[in-house]
């Protein structure tokens, strides 16, 4: 059962799996897109640990969306 906090939290976040179904590619070249640094074009990540990742809703989303140049 989840609480109201949780909710907002699953709102607001996306685990890699979730990532990778948006994407459509597998977990192993979605792991593939996070070892590249934000820096240099991976995606914007929020580590929670050491074993804990996920990825801002919002921003993941405009990652995977570039708008094209004019």
């Amino acid at each position: 059962m989840k609480n109201g906090s949780h909710e907002a939290l699953d709102d607001t976040f996306l685990t890699p799996k979730e990532a990778a179904a948006y994407m459509r590619v597998s977990m192993l070249t979605f792991y593939r897109y996070l070892k590249k640094p934000r820096s240099k074009g991976g995606p914007p990540v929020r580590r929670f640990g050491r074993n804990c990742i996920r990825l801002p809703k919002a921003q993941f989303i405009e990652w995977a969306n570039p708008k094209p140049e004019k």
